[in-house]
């Protein structure tokens, strides 16, 4: 075919698919931007009840400590409450079991830090993680997240503790991430998985 200016226009192809764009192949619409991460649609999320049995795990002692603390608590209540409120005629059973309690947790500190923060930021798993066979890794990177990282994370999962419905959040979240996984870009993931 030649135009008024005697140029050639190629033959029209019979198919109308650009090279290297096939209407019938899987994946993105548009072609991936050099210097932006892929976007992978994961479905190896970590579920609910996983998350919430490898956190018994790695908080156990703590847990320990802090019922023991509520169970002196609540002793010690009862007790305000037979003496009529009169000062300090109580048992000293309810502040030993507070005490107690107390210092189980603060005994547990270090055993969180080693295994929450130090094995976990590192290799993507605590103890608890093992077990339940998922892994923790930035939603990014694809990698742990690191000590400082892990720590800053469980820092912020006092918002989950507070609102209750952080905790909650993964039951219907589509990446079955924790408001602190989300603001830290942090998910769970199922270890067989993501190795």
């Amino acid at each position: 075919m030649t135009d008024q200016y005697r140029s050639q226009w190629p033959d029209r192809p019979e198919s109308t698919e650009h090279a290297g764009m096939s209407l019938s192949a899987p994946g993105p619409l548009y072609p991936q931007l050099p210097g932006f991460p892929a976007l992978h649609l994961r479905s190896d999320y970590a579920t609910w009840g996983q998350r919430v049995r490898g956190r018994l795990i790695d908080q156990a002692p703590t847990y320990v400590g802090l019922i023991i603390f509520y169970a002196g608590y609540l002793l010690w209540i009862v007790e305000l409450a037979r003496s009529s409120g009169s000062p300090l005629h109580l048992e000293g059973g309810a502040v030993v079991a507070m005490i107690i309690g107390l210092s189980v947790m603060l005994a547990s500190l270090p055993w969180v830090a080693y295994n929450r923060w130090m094995i976990a930021g590192r290799s993507g798993q605590s103890l608890g993680k093992r077990v339940t066979k998922t892994r923790l890794i930035g939603e990014e990177t694809q990698a742990p997240i690191g000590a400082l990282n892990a720590f800053v994370r469980d820092l912020v999962h006092i918002l989950d503790w507070l609102t209750v419905l952080g905790y909650l959040w993964p039951l219907w979240d589509d990446e079955k991430q924790t408001f602190a996984d989300k603001i830290m870009k942090t998910i769970v993931v199922s270890a067989e998985s993501s190795t």
